[in-house]
């Protein structure tokens, strides 16, 4: 079988592990997943009402245009409708902003490490990626606008980033965006926006009003609890909107994920608890995690990094062991960050199992 050339460079996505193969695995009663930065809690009880209505409306397609979303969209965040694409998740509009804007031997400039899916971007569309290792595992903004060249056509910012949970000000972003070309588009990925705690955790929003190469990417698979749906979107300007349209595929979101993520959006009050809850339970992880000896890096997403050296067992078996006791963490490895574990911040009872389960690895 031939398949076109480019295939071998493109690393596939390896999910975390599951709960219901790990249980079996070992023969666990009780197993707690924190590797995917997924919420801990289900999708509020007025979405999930929504799904369960329109379980007789699978016989038909779904809006192609997701019109009522995207006004819905429009009207949350005060933009033109025109300038709002929604899609299969961000990631899926990830790979479509590829398709619009990337040809063979062209460059993209992301940070390293960050979201692994950059990398794979590049290697479908037979792009080269230009990757900036972080500073003090955040973004070395300066370092990335010297690598933009004049085979740049995107540059991509996840913020916070994914994997260290670090978070770049939206007035550091607004300055970095001026001085990117204009016919370079600045992708800035928000997947974990909701999370922050910060006075300016919506500045950002702006940034797409005034640049027409800037797109701004957020989900509803984190702090909705809607990844199973899977349905993201983008703010951006019509043209860029109008180009994405060109290459997806028909129906590409589907009619629950649709009238879930608009019931959601109707239920800020309930986002913002979360939001809340979450900036706790996180500082709560981070006392406890210090209170055993264990290095963390300071987030504003729903995960951390926390230092795998030092324990009982070596660095590169802590992932394994703590699995293999019920408590499911991303490797750090795997991430490009060896020596490093990437926790999701669950509930009171799932950061206490962790605690307990690594408390066991800690010399005495």
């Amino acid at each position: 079988m031939r398949f076109v050339s480019t295939l071998k460079d493109v690393p596939p996505y390896e999910p975390g592990a599951r709960i219901e193969d790990v249980s079996a695995r070992y023969g666990l009663d009780e197993v707690v997943k924190l590797a995917s930065n997924e919420f801990p809690l289900p999708p509020f009880d007025e979405v999930k009402a929504v799904i369960a209505a329109g379980i007789d409306d699978l016989n038909r397609y779904p809006d192609g245009h997701c019109r009522e979303l995207r006004d819905a969209l429009a009207e949350r965040y005060a933009h033109d409708a025109g300038g709002v694409v929604v899609g299969n998740g961000s990631c899926e509009l990830l790979l479509l902003l590829g398709e619009v804007m990337l040809e063979s031997g062209d460059e993209v400039v992301f940070a390293d490490p960050s979201f692994l899916l950059y990398r794979g971007l590049c290697m479908r569309r037979g792009a080269h990626p230009v990757t900036v290792p972080l500073r003090e595992l955040t973004h070395d903004l300066e370092a990335m606008l010297a690598a933009v060249g004049r085979r740049t056509r995107m540059v991509i910012v996840c913020n916070p980033n994914n994997p260290t949970g670090t978070y770049l000000p939206a007035a550091d972003l607004a300055a970095f965006v001026e001085q990117v070309p204009e016919d370079v588009l600045v992708v800035v990925d928000e997947a974990y926006n909701e999370f922050v705690d910060t006075d300016d955790w919506q500045d950002t929003l702006k940034l797409p009003q005034r640049h027409e190469n800037v797109v701004l990417l957020r989900t509803f698979s984190k702090i909705y609890g809607l990844c199973g749906l899977r349905v993201g979107y983008a703010l951006c300007s019509a043209p860029v909107r109008e180009a994405v349209d060109r290459v997806r595929q028909p129906f590409n979101v589907n009619g629950p994920a649709q009238r879930a993520a608009r019931e959601a959006l109707r239920h800020g009050d309930q986002m913002l608890m979360r939001r809340r809850q979450t900036a706790e339970l996180r500082r709560r992880l981070q006392t406890a995690l210090t209170a055993i000896g264990r290095p963390t890096v300071p987030s504003q997403a729903n995960f951390m990094l926390v230092g795998s050296r030092g324990l009982r067992c070596p660095h590169e078996q802590v992932f394994e062991t703590l699995m293999s006791r019920g408590v499911i963490v991303r490797d750090g490895a795997a991430l490009g960050l060896p020596g490093w574990l990437r926790v999701s911040v669950g509930t009171q009872h799932e950061i206490e199992v962790l605690i307990e389960r690594l408390s066991r690895l800690v010399p005495a």
